[in-house]
């Protein structure tokens, strides 16, 4: 390592590329726009839980500028959305992973779900048409505390995951925790609360394709 590298060490080092982003001059995946280029806009669910009961896209389909509509009835084959991670739980199997489409196959598990995807000439467009699509929704009870999410009776989100436990995790020499408990002078017990963090990008991932 050169005498010019070992200055950067320990020092704040100047990003390049944020000047042009952050003055509008940067090039984002929106601003590619190659010829006969039309754009996607995802209906998404405004309930937590809810059967899908019909979806009537007479009036997207004949909005202007609209391409195509798609619901999971079209995509028949294609893949789902995996976890990037899969954990072994505590007792030996794999984690129970309930499939994730790509939209929502017969019911909505969380508000945002996808249901419908509009392809249209303009974003407007697609945006405009996705708001004329009717669906007939059927409530389900939802809940959102975890704890509460474990306890007998709770609204059963995924029927391959029973009592909504996906796997339960442990790390460490379990016997010898418990030893060194069970010779303590004292014992705290405690709730940690983990928040939930929701990182945004100024762009997420996204794609131009031909």
């Amino acid at each position: 390592m050169g005498s010019n590298e070992m200055n950067f060490i320990g020092q704040s080092i100047l990003r390049k590329e944020d000047v042009r982003f952050l003055t509008g001059v940067g090039q984002y995946t929106d601003d590619v726009n190659p010829p006969h280029h039309t754009h996607a806009h995802f209906l998404r669910s405004p309930h937590a839980h809810a059967k899908i009961g019909k979806i009537d896209l007479s009036k997207a389909k004949s909005a202007p500028g609209v391409v195509a509509i798609y619901t999971a009835a079209d995509l028949t084959g294609v893949n789902g959305l995996p976890c990037g991670w899969l954990i072994t739980g505590s007792d030996g199997q794999p984690m129970k992973e309930p499939p994730h489409p790509v939209l929502a196959q017969g019911k909505v598990r969380y508000v945002g779900d996808g249901v419908a995807m509009v392809i249209a000439e303009t974003p407007e467009q697609a945006k405009d048409a996705a708001e004329l699509i009717e669906i007939d929704y059927e409530v389900l009870s939802a809940v959102v505390n975890p704890v509460e999410a474990l306890k007998s009776g709770a609204p059963q989100i995924h029927d391959g995951a029973p009592a909504n436990k996906c796997y339960t995790w442990t790390l460490g020499d379990k016997g010898a925790v418990d030893a060194a408990f069970a010779k303590a002078a004292h014992v705290t017990k405690l709730d940690i609360v983990n928040n939930r963090l929701i990182p945004n990008a100024i762009e997420p991932r996204a794609a131009v394709a031909s």
